[in-house]
């Protein structure tokens, strides 16, 4: 299913490629009742470890190309973020349901590390996944073509 979604008020839009929703009768993440444990996360702020640790560790834009190319011998292709605020887009853009999303920006978010040893610059598209309390388990940059089934079997790893 693929579907629209305005991200800031006329400026930008993002799509809805792919999504695989695990359970949809708890509404999770940013906006909603905080169900999971201690406080509530910084959903605003990209450097929130309790709400986007993994995705700031081993997918951010502070990253030198050599660790994402470490990555990439044991993990598969690797994206990396441009913007760390463009994941605090994402959170907020995906549906408020625990799953697997694929979106796409529809402009520059990141770039993806290939075994290969290219590097494919310029990607529009991120597979993000939300847990169960609603937090970002991984969320990173992806090439066109890409779709959840393929993930799935990395996303375990990740």
């Amino acid at each position: 299913m693929m579907y629209v979604v305005p991200i800031k008020k006329n400026t930008e839009v993002a799509e809805i490629i792919e999504q695989d929703i695990i359970d949809s009768s708890v509404e999770v993440g940013s906006g909603c009742e905080w169900t999971g444990r201690g406080t509530e996360p910084q959903w605003n702020k990209p450097e929130s470890t309790k709400a986007y640790d993994h995705i700031a560790r081993h997918h951010g834009p502070q990253l030198k190309p050599h660790q994402l190319i470490g990555r990439v011998a044991t993990k598969g292709d690797q994206g990396q973020w441009l913007n760390s605020e463009d994941w605090i887009i994402a959170e907020k853009l995906v549906p408020k349901y625990r799953g697997q999303y694929i979106i796409d920006f529809q402009r520059p978010i990141g770039r993806v590390y290939h075994s290969n040893r290219t590097i494919t610059e310029n990607v529009s598209r991120a597979f993000i996944q939300r847990n169960i309390d609603g937090t970002l388990n991984c969320g990173y940059p992806i090439v066109d073509g890409v779709i959840l089934r393929k993930l799935n079997r990395r996303s375990s790893d990740e």
